[in-house]
């Protein structure tokens, strides 16, 4: 393929992840409210009037609007032109990673569905398990046909499922609290199906890390006010783990250490939840998306 080709494929492949993300946004906002997805057409959700074709345009209107609405001024979430971008940035990755090729379409249904299924589970605490079905399902026949892996595709669901579904419970017979949500464990064994057991493995321990980073600051705080020096010590072992599995060495005693690690820092951290006044909530699906997504780029 020619150069010019390459970058004429990746302005059209940029042009359908605007898109796609402006349709996008519209599953998450109509998953959540019950509606159809197809009709009505777009309307203001404060003054109830139809959108005209050139208030849809991805990102651009949003700039042209001032992100307010045309008819009231209502003012318009950033999560629509934040989706479009984010939408049209991974289909870009995926064809300078994959190139022109099935993968490439692999990886973006792929980014697709943990999109949508990231905007719900951030916006209500929401996720479709049957879009994590449906994902678990073409991982499956992808890997059956294309990777030529089904034994390592059915390994790596069943064992994405165990891992997330036996932590969750064992937190709820310990502390009384689940430690995932229910539809964790479904998009867990999605990815599994995707990427295999060594890639489902990978892939945990750096939805670990994606927690960590956006939970830690905020939780690490409150321990150090409250003198809980166990916990501090947990994550500053964590995050060196971490940085020997990325930088040095990437074999099964680390990556065993990490998700040990990972889990001791996770039980403490529930025992702390479980006080209203410490509670902070972190969508796991979102930091899930962010590991599955790094593995398979990166």
């Amino acid at each position: 393929m020619t150069t010019n080709s390459f970058f004429y494929i990746l302005f059209w492949v940029c042009v359908a992840g605007l898109c796609l993300g402006s349709f996008f946004n519209v599953v998450i906002i109509r998953s959540l409210s019950g509606e159809n997805i197809v009709f009505p057409p777009s309307k203001c959700p404060k003054c109830g009037k139809k959108l005209k074709p050139w208030h849809n345009i991805p990102v651009l209107s949003y700039i042209f609007l001032r992100g307010k609405c045309a008819f009231c001024g209502e003012k318009i979430s950033i999560q629509y032109p934040l989706v479009e971008i984010i939408t049209m940035l991974l289909f870009a990755a995926c064809y300078i990673r994959f190139g022109f090729d099935l993968k490439t379409l692999f990886a973006m249904i792929l980014c697709s569905t943990l999109i949508i299924m990231s905007g719900t589970d951030i916006k209500e605490r929401v996720v479709d398990c049957n879009i994590a079905i449906g994902l678990g399902i073409l991982g499956l026949i992808y890997n059956c046909f294309a990777g030529g892996d089904i034994i390592g595709s059915v390994l790596g669901l069943v064992c994405a499922v165990v891992i997330v579904e036996g932590i969750a419970l064992i937190c709820k017979f310990i502390f009384g609290v689940r430690g995932f949500g229910e539809a964790d464990a479904y998009v867990a064994g999605a990815l599994g199906a995707c990427f295999g057991l060594k890639g489902i493995l990978i892939t945990l321990g750096y939805t670990l890390v994606a927690s960590m980073l956006f939970i830690i600051p905020m939780f690490l705080y409150k321990q150090y006010m409250k003198g809980n020096k166990t916990t501090c010590i947990l994550f500053i072992l964590f995050i060196l783990t971490a940085l020997v599995f990325r930088t040095l060495t990437q074999d099964y005693v680390t990556m065993g250490l990490l998700i040990i690690l990972g889990i001791l820092l996770a039980i403490r951290t529930l025992k702390e939840i479980k006080n209203k006044e410490d509670l902070t909530y972190l969508p796991l699906i979102p930091a899930m998306a962010a590991g599955a997504l790094y593995y398979m780029l990166f």
